[in-house]
């Protein structure tokens, strides 16, 4: 699964915004606190900064966008004192741009998906790998109208003299560019089915005549399989009345009979004080369930939680194979905690699926 990064380095690489490293030098004259780089913008986690062979890198706020740099009142770099700024910088975009534009071409794109075991993709790391160069095209669209809004300021220069400079050639461009990627992420979603413009094919759904309730629809299954019914989780249409979504994180688990099971998460707080619990039921809601609410398995809970800043806290939640062994093709799952004033919150909930062991 990629990871926003890896989705803000193709980006780039989609609209030739790549990294350039550069190396500035200043002198300082005791007073001037404020200094324009000759290139923006910049990467400001890369830059390095020096006076006089001293690194001052976390003594000088950075401006990425214009490329400035502006040195805290204590540090103001003396007089004939020899300033050296290395780093890396782009030709249109910042960071904060680029992920902006990964962000919002995610939720367009995803609007409404799901994965082929029903849950909502909801995080960029949940994206499967075949939709991630559509997600690029998408926020490439999205950049390139940025660039073309800009250029759509600038006018044509025709001199006296007959020097001609015309300013919207560019934006003409930019708009055949624009063109070509905004059809390429048309027929990528129409040819495999996702994206914005994907093309849906809906199963009908028989409803009973009494109840007025959908008639549940299971998986094909062999005749001398005996294993319970697996329920296909079809999309329902909400006619207008969508459930807002939940404060707790879906994620779907993958177990495997028989092996060992470990899954560990993070946080981004301290869980010091916390008390957690984790329980594995064969089916969600127990009071209306067929078997009755089944507990398979409570989970063996280990915390690592860290008083330090900056240290991310996580929670490593495990099941033995004897376990594993006995679990049906599809379980649920969540985590609650407990807080030291005692409310209790769900953080993570989904399903877990297991794959049938061979060797034994």
């Amino acid at each position: 699964m990629a990871t926003l990064q890896q989705l803000t380095d193709r980006l780039r690489a989609e609209i030739g915004d790549t990294a350039r490293a550069f190396t500035d030098t200043f002198t300082g004259d005791g007073v001037t606190y404020r200094f324009q780089l000759t290139t923006a913008p910049v990467q400001g986690y890369t830059l390095q900064v020096s006076v006089n062979g001293v690194d001052k890198s976390n003594f000088v706020i950075v401006e990425e966008g214009v490329g400035t740099l502006d040195f805290t009142t204590a540090n103001i770099p003396p007089n004939e004192s020899i300033i050296k700024v290395v780093g890396q910088s782009y030709r249109y975009f910042t960071d904060t741009e680029i992920s902006y534009y990964i962000n919002t071409a995610f939720l367009e794109h995803t609007r409404g998906a799901t994965d082929s075991a029903g849950s909502r993709i909801n995080q960029v790391d949940l994206l499967p790998p075949i939709e991630e160069y559509p997600v690029v095209l998408l926020a490439s669209t999205l950049a390139l109208y940025t660039l073309a809004t800009d250029s759509a300021f600038d006018i044509d220069i025709i001199s006296p003299d007959g020097v001609s400079i015309p300013r919207s050639e560019r934006f003409r461009q930019l708009n055949e560019m624009l063109e070509i990627r905004r059809n390429q992420y048309k027929e990528l979603c129409a040819m495999l089915g996702l994206g914005l413009y994907r093309i849906e094919v809906m199963t009908l759904r028989r409803i009973s005549q009494r109840t007025n309730r959908l008639v549940p629809v299971y998986r094909p299954q062999e005749l001398d399989d005996g294993s319970l019914p697996q329920r296909v989780r079809l999309n329902i249409p909400t006619y207008g009345d969508t459930t807002p979504q939940g404060t707790a994180m879906i994620r779907d688990l993958a177990a495997y009979a028989g092996d060992d099971f470990v899954a560990e998460f993070q946080f981004q707080f301290d869980i010091t004080g916390y008390t957690p619990k984790a329980q594995v039921r064969i089916f969600s809601q127990g009071n209306y369930a067929q078997v009755g609410p089944l507990v398979l398995a409570e989970f063996t809970i280990t915390k690592f939680a860290y008083t330090d800043s900056g240290v991310i806290d996580s929670v490593k939640l495990e099941l033995p194979g004897t376990v594993t062994d006995e679990f049906p093709r599809t379980a649920y799952y969540d985590l609650q905690m407990t807080d030291p004033d005692g409310s209790v919150r769900t953080y993570l909930s989904g399903k877990i699926f297991t794959e049938r062991e061979v060797t034994k």
